[in-house]
């Protein structure tokens, strides 16, 4: 703790949640490239924890431990400004949309003079978004974004999206590949496994954005032909959706794993990966299971994932929201009917590729590119 950190990451806490695992797998990459890391969070505890290399330090700040996640940064924010104007990072990383405004803020309470790069993890505007909330998002996004030397985002689209928020924001956006794909997936020797009954997978929170409602109708649509469907993840909509295998009379089909820290073997295992998402950017786990010779159906979740689909031959992607559309879909995956992805083209999502690109970037910045 007593050199000044190169690149300082905000996060809450390492939670279960793609952000805090790609942070950790960046932190790493960074770390191992020379630059010295560290994390400043509200609590040091979480799942994603045990994957950070040792000479990564990590320093706690104060908050109310009690609040919802937003109020909780939020209130960390004078302790945050406290650790910016002592600590002094080079540069400091915001690594996802629910750290921005507690980032933004400290960084103008600290007057902080480094590098201040946030990063882009899901659209900020969504479809169908009411004209009301699309301003005060502009808005807010627009003050949050003002102290950015960088603004990091997940696809090509996304770098055009940043337009409307402010125009001038497309001048500081950087399209870079998140660190994804582990040596473990992108392995030669992968094994894909044939279970006797096919097993549709599906990863991601249990919440509104993943949409599992209309994955369960839509499997539910299947009939009496052989099928299982594996829920891997944790959120508020479990109890929800357990109520609705019942009613839809597919319970006894339908296994809620919970959280997963090593997916391999489940891609491994799985007839089809499905991402049944209202709104997404670039999900990993799309990226993840086709690196692992997985095939995969999605909704159009977001120009992003529909080009990505495009550009790698993949199943052209159904709609949101309608499960007689992803059931079809489903449908041709147990039929052996999808395109084949060649798994060498998740390559350019590989945690090393990626890392060296954010170190490269993040050296340009600090001057010694």
């Amino acid at each position: 703790m007593n050199s000044q950190p190169d690149v300082a990451i905000l996060l809450d806490h390492f939670g279960k949640g793609g952000v805090e695992r790609v942070a950790c797998h960046l932190a790493n990459g960074l770390h191992r490239r020379g630059l010295r890391v560290e994390f400043a969070v509200l609590q040091d505890a979480g799942p994603v924890r045990q994957l950070l290399d040792d000479g990564i330090s990590v320093h706690v700040l104060r908050t109310i431990g009690s609040l919802p996640r937003g109020a909780r940064l939020l209130a960390g924010v004078p302790d945050l400004a406290r650790y910016l104007r002592t600590r002094r990072p080079a540069l400091f990383h915001s690594p996802g949309n629910h750290t921005h405004m507690a980032a933004s803020l400290a960084v103008r309470l600290a007057a902080f003079d480094g590098v201040f790069v946030p990063k882009i993890t899901n659209p900020i505007f969504k479809q169908g978004m009411k004209a009301w909330k699309r301003a005060l998002r502009r808005q807010i996004y627009s003050r949050a974004f003002a102290p950015a030397d960088r603004i990091l985002v997940l696809s090509e689209p996304a770098v055009a999206r940043l337009g409307a928020i402010r125009a001038d924001f497309v001048d500081k956006a950087v399209f870079l590949h998140n660190p994804y794909v582990s040596e473990a997936m992108a392995a030669q020797d992968l094994v894909r496994g044939a279970p006797e009954t096919p097993v549709i997978l599906t990863v991601g929170r249990l919440s509104r954005q993943k949409d599992h409602s209309t994955l369960l109708r839509a499997v539910a649509l299947l009939g009496d032909r052989a099928w299982r469907l594996r829920i891997c993840g944790t959120g508020p909509d479990q109890d929800a959706l357990q109520d609705l295998a019942q009613q839809l009379a597919i319970a006894d089909r339908v296994e809620f794993v919970g959280f997963v820290d090593d997916m391999v073997p489940y891609y491994a295992e799985a007839t089809v990966m499905a991402l049944s998402s209202r709104w997404e950017d670039l999900p990993a786990t799309l990226i993840e299971a086709m690196a692992c010779g997985c095939p995969v159906v999605s909704t159009a979740s977001s120009g992003a994932v529909v080009e990505l689909l495009e550009a790698v031959g993949a199943r052209a992607p159904v709609p949101v929201g309608d499960p007689a559309a992803l059931s079809i879909a489903l449908r041709e995956a147990l039929d052996g009917r999808l395109p084949v992805v060649r798994r060498e083209t998740m390559l350019a999502y590989a945690i090393e590729a990626s890392c060296d690109a954010h170190a490269a970037l993040f050296s340009g910045l600090l001057g010694r590119g």
